[in-house]
């Protein structure tokens, strides 16, 4: 079959680079010519030179016989020969490559069909009629060295073309195919893809490239079975083409006929269906468009037209994203979509792309049997930034499923303490500067996070909950306030408390919704949906920051609070100490200008730590134990 340009992938490869004599017409010498490809012998219809090339200048117009076929043909110069390669000499054959087909035209050469559609050689090969290509090769190399005509051979690594799906070597042939004639409008193509925002931003050059790599226009005929009929007949008797109306649609010219009686052209009543078939991307080509209802409904065509994103990996950005491209330009005069997201691939724990041949896949099944489908999603989000190739890693998945255990427990733990809570009943509730330290932190995560997803940093987006979650909400606020929810004495603390924790899981799950849909629904179902009054977490709003919660002063105090107390837990824990074990006395040494805060909220400190008497004191040179985030700070316990 026929293929795309964009289907063509390159691969190195171990070949031979052989020397082979061609004779001139008059005279003994010969030139010599440096090959890949001695079975195209049969089809090489010139040679070539570089014009600057002092060697050969004075060849140029003269010509050679081409060994073993006896074909005379005349040497060219031509800027495009490259002088270094070999002998800086080129067989011209139809067609090697596509450099090939640009001589050809450029000289208006002959074109000799050497190989045909199976692979094999035609009559035009002579006596090496029928062989495949590979055994052509070898037939006519030994033949050149019988004759005398192989000067000498070399190892090379060379560039193949390929197809992209089974990785055979292609060939260039001469074939009627169906085009679309995208060189027209590359200028316009180029100009858009400076319009349209690419995600990242590289991937937007690897589009450019592409475009202005191309030398022909999209060949969209395919000799295959199965894909979208081509609705075109020909007349039998004079040729005439004949294109479906867009009334006969659907039809299949393999097996209907056309719609109409005689030809238009000349009468005639036989007609020939088209058998060849689209190019897969013909119907890839326009899912933007008639995803957003074309061309049945333009009413909604009109709203969700051009989409606002077109999510694919890197490795299509030639092919799905390029030829959205140009068929939106074609049929609406703009592009299909205004963003493209640009993903990168899975690879496995060998560090190669993931890949079923190479036999170091996982399957998804076996990922979400063992850990669930949220630990793999939080995987695959945070694995690497958008664009990068991602590794497999079990570890990150089990860490994935570790924090959904994190995030259940603590929602255990909260709605154990939520069971008298009433939200009528926090109109008027004072909250504790701890509890102000989390809202106002909580605010600026989401804010972070809203930033982060617009900017499609889905690693960076989740990464900040986890962690903020994970250390801010659980080791740090949970433990403050755990003296004030068991407690019932000071009902307004407790209140407060209950507030800031009913408030703090819902954004929480407000902000993993994305990224852990199941277990957040699962919680949300269980904790919130009486009082949200959303079906579904998942069709409530996406959380706006609360700019009223913002508070610097009590992100300032409460840090410092927070340093302390997690200071003393680890104290306490060194000394091997229970946390819930009662001590005498805390001591925290620190400079004058922490002294305010430190009084103003001992209280607090001693109610988490269990101590009877906090004492706040200049810090006396080498005393205490360090709290990591205030190195100048430092506590002491006396049991």
């Amino acid at each position: 079959t026929a293929i795309a340009e964009a289907e063509v992938e390159y691969v190195s490869k171990k070949g031979k680079l052989y020397y082979i004599k061609f004779p001139f017409v008059n005279g003994s010498n010969y030139l010599l010519i440096a090959t890949t490809r001695p079975e195209l012998l049969p089809a090489c219809v010139a040679v070539a030179v570089h014009p600057d090339d002092e060697r050969y200048k004075n060849y140029v117009g003269k010509e050679v016989i081409v060994p073993i076929f006896n074909r005379k043909v005349k040497i060219y110069s031509d800027p495009d020969v490259d002088p270094k390669f070999g002998t800086g000499v080129v067989m011209i054959c139809t067609f090697g490559d596509r450099m090939d087909v640009k001589w050809q035209k450029k000289y208006n050469l002959p074109i000799i069909k050497a190989i045909n559609e199976h692979g094999k050689m035609t009559s035009a090969a002579g006596k090496y009629e029928g062989l495949t290509i590979t055994e052509c090769k070898k037939r006519i190399v030994n033949d050149l060295k019988t004759m005398g005509f192989i000067l000498k051979e070399e190892d090379i690594i060379q560039n193949i073309g390929t197809c992209w799906r089974c990785h055979t070597p292609i060939e260039i042939l001469v074939k009627m195919q169906w085009f679309v004639k995208t060189k027209a409008i590359a200028d316009k193509v180029l100009e858009w893809a400076e319009k349209i925002k690419w995600v990242p931003e590289w991937a937007k050059n690897r589009l450019i490239d592409w475009v202005k790599s191309l030398d022909w226009d999209w060949v969209i005929s395919r000799q295959r079975i199965f894909a979208t009929p081509i609705p075109v007949w020909y007349c039998e008797n004079c040729g005439q083409t004949i294109v479906a109306e867009e009334d006969w649609l659907p039809i299949d010219p393999r097996t209907d006929s056309p719609k109409i009686d005689k030809c238009p052209k000349c009468g005639g009543s036989k007609f020939r269906g088209e058998t060849d078939v689209m190019d897969t991307w013909m119907d890839s080509s326009i899912t933007c468009a008639v995803h957003a209802g074309w061309p049945d409904d333009m009413e909604l065509f009109s709203r969700l037209f051009p989409a606002d994103l077109q999510p694919n990996g890197y490795d299509i950005i030639r092919t799905w994203d390029y030829y959205l491209m140009v068929r939106g330009i074609i049929l609406f005069g703009v592009p299909q979509f205004k963003t493209a997201l640009i993903n990168g691939m899975v690879r496995g724990t060998d560090g190669r792309m993931m890949h079923k041949s190479y036999g170091n896949y996982v399957e998804a099944r076996e990922v979400i049997e063992k850990y669930g489908a949220d630990a793999l999603r939080q995987w695959a989000y945070a694995s690497g930034a958008t664009g990068s190739d991602i590794p497999f890693r079990w570890e990150e998945v089990d860490y994935g499923w570790r924090f959904l255990l994190k995030l259940w427990n603590a929602a255990r733990f909260v709605s154990l303490h939520l069971k008298d809570y009433e939200v009528e009943s926090t109109k008027s509730v004072k909250l504790h500067l701890i509890d102000k330290w989390l809202l106002s932190k909580l605010e600026k995560l989401t804010d972070n996070v809203t930033k982060a997803m617009e900017n499609f940093q889905f690693n960076n987006a989740l990464e900040s909950i986890r962690q903020f979650f994970w250390h801010v909400f659980c080791d740090h606020y949970i433990e403050a306030v755990k003296h004030r929810l068991y407690q019932k004495v000071d009902l307004e603390s407790r209140l407060a408390a209950q507030y800031t924790l009913y408030e703090a899981l819902y954004r929480f799950l407000q902000l993993l919704a994305p990224f852990t849909p199941h277990i957040v629904e699962e919680i949300y179902q269980r904790i919130y949906i009486k009082d949200k009054g959303y079906l579904s977490i998942h069709i409530s709003p996406w959380p706006k920051v609360n700019v009223n919660r913002i508070d610097e002063k009590a992100e300032q105090e409460g840090d410092l609070i927070i340093a302390i107390i997690a200071a003393l837990r680890r104290l306490k824990a060194k000394m091997r100490l229970p946390l819930s074990a009662k001590i005498s006395q805390a001591i925290i040494y620190a400079p004058k200008n922490y002294h305010d805060t430190l009084t103003k909220y001992s209280d607090y400190i001693s109610a988490v730590i269990k101590s009877e008497k906090i004492i706040v004191t200049e810090t006396e040179a080498e005393t205490g134990y360090i709290v990591e985030e205030y190195p100048e700070v430092r506590v002491e316990i006396k049991p």
